[in-house]
């Protein structure tokens, strides 16, 4: 008797431990057409839609993304094929933004130089022949026209007023896709002396890790409000062919719009050698201890390292040392603002400097003549 209870006893504490672990697993499996039918009561179900809100990138993107053109060009090269006849044809891509309504659009130099044809493509899919209305290279901008009125030309902010961190976003046409869009943030600002490439130096430009890759060069970058605050021009990369790893450079929007101006109104940039202006002194950053030692902020003027000889600074009576505070009244910050307070004269022109000089303590002002660009090895220093 006692033998057949301790069996009920086991039978009993198995079903009782198995429908536990039944409540535990779930419900059993559920038939074929009762699941198809389910799935396909789920997947007819409205979907739900989600309110944007106040997405201040979508509202960017749709402000600026009109006025980002794709660009196609087409060139010749010197060569031969495995047949032995001349390859002339050279393919390229790029980007460009659209400056005025009358078809005035301004992309990268690189992008346009050697090019024969250029088709500039909108975003609504039409597409232009455009025409060269100049090109600089040593801010590696160029300018095309195409000849259709009534677009949509992009609004450009300050970029002097860009700050570490904030929103950036790139617009353009990487390797030939279209129109694309990528999102971060200002990395840096004012890249000197950058190398991207064997003939290419960047000076001042704008850093950011939104993805640029080959094809955005000549693109937007923009900021929150929509606005170009600088043009794509160059990446680094792990490898000479290499895609973006975050470090993308645009040319700020500031110098995009003196150098456009230029070009629209002559053809050429006043960056060209023959128009630039030329003071004859050598300068760097102010160092951290000269700042503290004369009460000044860390960026707040440059310090001149070398005078040339019969130069416009020699005459005017700048010396080594010597701290350039500002340029016609406008405060120097760093070396970009004083190349860009050089820049914006033309030869000829008297320019003020107001300097801080070290072996006396006390700042005073200069009046120095811009000569022509000459090559600074025809001075002696």
């Amino acid at each position: 008797m006692r033998r057949i209870l301790g069996i009920a006893l086991i039978f009993i504490t198995g079903i009782t431990f198995g429908w536990l672990i039944f409540k535990w697993k779930g419900a059993p499996f559920t038939p074929e057409p009762e699941a198809r039918q389910r799935a396909l009561e789920l997947l007819n179900q409205p979907v739900a839609v989600m309110d944007i809100g106040e997405n201040r990138i979508v509202k960017a993107v749709k402000k600026l993304d009109p006025a980002v053109v794709n660009i196609d060009t087409v060139g010749s090269a010197k060569g031969t094929d495995d047949s032995g006849y001349e390859v002339k044809e050279v393919r390229g891509k790029g980007s460009g933004v659209i400056l005025t309504p009358d078809g005035y659009i301004v992309t990268n130099e690189h992008v346009i130089e050697g090019a024969e044809r250029v088709r500039v493509t909108f975003s609504n899919g039409k597409w232009y022949y455009a025409h060269l209305v100049g090109m600089d290279k040593a801010t590696d901008l160029a300018v095309v026209r195409v000849d259709v009125a009534n677009l949509t030309a992009a609004e450009f902010g300050d970029s002097d007023q860009l700050q570490v961190g904030e929103w950036a976003i790139a617009l353009g046409n990487p390797l030939g896709l279209g129109s694309s869009t990528t999102v971060g943030v200002i990395s840096a600002l004012n890249r000197h002396n950058l190398r991207v490439d064997e003939n290419r130096t960047l000076d001042g430009a704008i850093q950011t890790d939104a993805a640029i890759n080959r094809g955005h060069s000549g693109g937007a970058l923009a900021n929150i409000h929509g606005q170009v605050i600088g043009i794509n021009t160059a990446i680094l990369s792990s490898t000479p062919q290499g895609g973006s790893i975050g470090l993308g450079f645009a040319i700020p929007s500031n110098t995009v719009r003196r150098i456009v101006k230029e070009i629209i109104m002559t053809g050429r940039a006043a960056t060209s050698k023959a128009k630039t202006p030329f003071l004859g002194m050598g300068y760097d950053y102010l160092p951290t201890e000269t700042a503290q030692r004369f009460h000044l902020e860390a960026k707040h003027g440059v310090i001149a390292t070398q005078i040339l000889k019969d130069s416009p600074a020699a005459k005017s009576g700048l010396q080594t040392d010597d701290i350039v505070l500002s340029v016609d009244d406008k405060p120097i910050g760093d070396r970009k603002d004083f190349l860009e307070a050089i820049q914006t004269h033309k030869p000829g022109d008297n320019v003020t400097l107001q300097v801080l000089r070290p072996s006396l303590g006390k700042t005073k002002n200069f009046t120095a003549t811009l000569d022509r660009w000459i090559n600074p090895n025809e001075f002696q220093p």
